[in-house]
């Protein structure tokens, strides 16, 4: 199901009648439950999205019955993301996704909980455990919502969060090399950054760095198929250039 289909919605004109011009913060104590998921949905669509959330969460405790529960209770998730509260949003979501798993808005709920961990990750240089919980989400989406139409999205975000773990392993293998010195260690971590599922954007970089450690070294083996997948899935990459020259260069010194 998509998302943000919330039920009958009422008249603009009510909403101002019901809660003036300039809606309280906090939903209303005084007014049925429909009215306050209607001041909820005002409050989303104002993107006010923390007050929104705790309207859609009075509404669920108000009217625990009502037909439109799994839709507040998606919404009150969605709501909690958009306001930075990521860790709140995988409660909500997981809590309708695994509570209710045959509602229409489970898988909603399911790539949502994908999304907030993702959201939730920090910075390549801290840990990527968030990123990690992302992937096991949006793995989970997959395997227990197969006909899902967020399955082309989860799995871009399994890329995503693949690379973002790949290039931590990435920038410590760099940083044995450049700053340490230590090849071996250099190697350890850049052939993990290869079955982690790296970026494209720095994938050739790896692949030259760990071509070269490898020849240092003298796993002349390893260092020819490294090579080898380097000339031919970025021909044209500044890091397969540089190696045809030096490759060049070695000729023209043997002729020498």
């Amino acid at each position: 199901m998509n998302a943000f289909h919330s039920g009958p919605r009422r008249p603009w004109i009510a909403l101002v009648v019901l809660f003036g011009a300039c809606a309280p913060d906090r939903p209303p104590n005084d007014v049925e439950p429909p009215d306050v998921f209607a001041w909820a949905q005002e409050k989303f669509e104002l993107e006010e999205y923390t007050s929104a959330a705790d309207g859609f969460l009075t509404f669920l405790i108000r009217d625990p019955l009502s037909p439109v529960v799994d839709s507040a209770q998606y919404m009150a998730a969605e709501a909690k993301l958009r306001a930075g509260k990521e860790l709140e949003a995988v409660e909500e979501f997981k809590r309708l996704a695994t509570g209710r798993p045959n509602s229409p808005w489970a898988d909603d709920a399911q790539y949502g909980a994908c999304r907030a961990y993702l959201g939730a990750a920090p910075k390549i240089s801290l840990s990527q455990e968030f990123t990690r919980l992302s992937i096991e989400e949006c793995q989970r989406l997959l395997q227990f919502f197969p006909a899902t139409e967020y399955r082309e999205a989860a799995e871009a975000h399994i890329l995503e969060a693949q690379a973002k773990i790949a290039e931590k392993s990435y920038d410590i293998g760099r940083f044995y090399q450049d700053s340490r010195r230590l090849l071996e260690s250099a190697i350890v971590y850049y052939e993990k950054s290869l079955s982690e599922g790296p970026g494209a954007y720095f994938l050739p970089d790896l692949l030259s760095r760990l071509y070269h450690s490898y020849t240092t070294v003298g796993f002349d083996t390893e260092a020819r198929s490294i090579r080898e997948r380097l000339m031919t899935e970025f021909p044209d990459s500044p890091e397969a250039q540089a190696l045809a020259a030096e490759d060049g260069a070695a000729v023209d010194g043997s002729e020498d």
